[in-house]
């Protein structure tokens, strides 16, 4: 299944003063954001992955391109513990929340019994 990207128009301004969670929302949320400034698109910040596609090898310096390569990497790595994960969240089994609220509990109680 193949969803559609999603692609955001931020200020000059916004991206300025949340530049760390600009770039998470491009890395780790594989969105495109687009700088405006002054109402007029300027630049855009997109994963790595996504810039590979755009650049020739032959362009960047061997230094860029070990250091994209290794950056692939960890998106690659991360990729796969988001898969992982998701996975393992659909094994689990739904537990109601008032069940767990009665396990912390009973935690909580015996490590103060064994105090």
């Amino acid at each position: 299944m193949t969803s559609k990207r999603k692609v955001r128009m931020v200020s000059a301004t916004e991206a300025k003063n949340r530049f760390g969670t600009i770039i998470k929302q491009a890395y780790a949320g594989d969105e495109h954001l687009i700088v405006e400034r002054g109402g007029i698109p300027v630049v855009a910040i997109v994963p790595i992955q996504d810039y590979e596609r755009l650049i020739a090898e032959e362009d960047l310096t061997t230094e860029l391109a070990a250091g994209i390569a290794q950056g692939s990497q960890a998106a690659n790595a991360r990729a796969r513990l988001r898969a992982f994960l998701a996975s393992t969240a659909q094994q689990m089994p739904v537990v109601p929340e008032a069940e767990i609220e009665q396990d912390i509990l009973a935690a909580v109680t015996a490590v103060r019994q064994a105090s």
